[in-house]
């Protein structure tokens, strides 16, 4: 049977100028079966006006409402009022590319995960295409060299988007209200769990603006860290359980998470702390595999003057040096990595 019912949640905050192209996007050319359930996450400015404004427009809309409690609350609440067979989340300053409604009526599978690609605004674009054969794979070990970068270099396999979930195996799982970051890397991970088996289709048919403001590239917060800690116990559950050894995967979590946390000290203007910024650059430095990273990043680095304090910094583990100097260098960044 060809998919069809489908219900597209969009959790909504503070998204007025971008919520009517984000929803225009996934009504076009949709199948009859399609609704889509806007969720204003109690957003201050006119977004849960516009939610209601598209609802009267188009019966296949819903607007729902609730206090403020993150994405990831928002998303708890879509899928609370979610009537389809199967889920796609969608960001309210994204839009799904055309294309995506013609495949999936197409496409039959038992599988209850359906991964395709996405482009970004910055100018990547990451496919399943770039590292697997069109078609369905049982568990994680039939990915084979392609479960590593689907999960970390891609990301394809880490977001809320770009797939769909079978709404029958999601049941009772939602997204963890203690994270605030890597809520979607968890969600996805205990789906994961339950039912391991991924259609990967080759097109391209959601599109990030990832250079917009509040996007997490351009965006200074400190929880990187924790949230890996806390995601990376289920990641090493979900590897064995398909007879796989979590350790290299459990590596490379650390290792990402240390390189994003350091990008966004280094490059991000915010108003964290002096003692808060030493705390997160030592728990960076204490780690041997970022550390001989951030050593070779910053030979190639173009900017040998400005690097300078940060290769000391990294060379000579003192994390004071790199938090002093992140703090003095905040009026030359312009909320951007550098």
């Amino acid at each position: 049977m060809s998919i069809r019912n489908i219900s597209v949640i969009i959790p909504c905050y503070k998204a007025a100028a971008t919520l009517r192209r984000a929803a225009a996007s996934a009504l076009a050319d949709a199948p009859a079966g399609l609704e889509l359930l806007l969720v204003d996450d109690g957003s201050p400015d006119d977004t849960g006006t516009l939610c209601d404004t598209l609802a009267a427009e188009d019966p296949r809309v819903r607007a729902l409402h609730r206090p403020n409690g993150g994405a990831g609350a928002a998303r708890n609440t879509g899928l609370d009022a979610a009537r389809g067979d199967w889920v796609l989340f969608l960001d309210a300053d994204d839009v799904l590319l055309p294309g995506l409604w013609a495949a999936l009526a197409a496409l039959s599978t038992e599988a209850d995960m359906i991964l395709f690609g996405l482009t970004r605004e910055s100018g990547t674009t990451v496919t399943p295409a770039d590292f697997l054969a069109e078609g369905a794979y049982p568990d994680l070990q039939a990915l084979g060299s392609a479960l590593a970068p689907l999960l970390f270099d891609t990301g394809l396999l880490a977001a809320p988007y770009p797939k769909l979930f079978r709404r029958s195996a999601i049941g009772a799982l939602r997204f963890s209200p203690q994270l605030k970051i890597n809520e979607d890397v968890l969600f996805n991970i205990q789906f994961l769990q339950n039912t391991p088996a991924i259609y990967c289709l080759h097109g391209v048919y959601y599109k990030q603006y990832d250079t917009q403001a509040g996007s997490l590239s351009r965006r200074l917060r400190g929880d990187l860290l924790e949230a890996e800690r806390i995601t990376r116990p289920a990641l090493a559950e979900l590897l064995r359980a398909n007879g796989m050894d979590p350790a290299p995967y459990e590596r490379t979590s650390r290792l990402r998470a240390c390189l994003n946390q350091y990008g966004l000290l280094t490059g991000c203007r915010g108003d964290l702390p002096y003692a808060v910024r030493r705390a997160l650059f030592a728990e960076i430095l204490a780690d041997p595999d970022a550390r001989a990273a951030l050593r070779e990043r910053l030979q190639h680095d173009p900017h040998r003057l400005l690097a300078l304090p940060y290769r000391a910094g990294v060379a000579l583990q003192w994390p004071g040096l790199l938090a002093a100097y992140t703090i003095a260098k905040q009026p030359l960044l312009q909320g951007q990595r550098s």
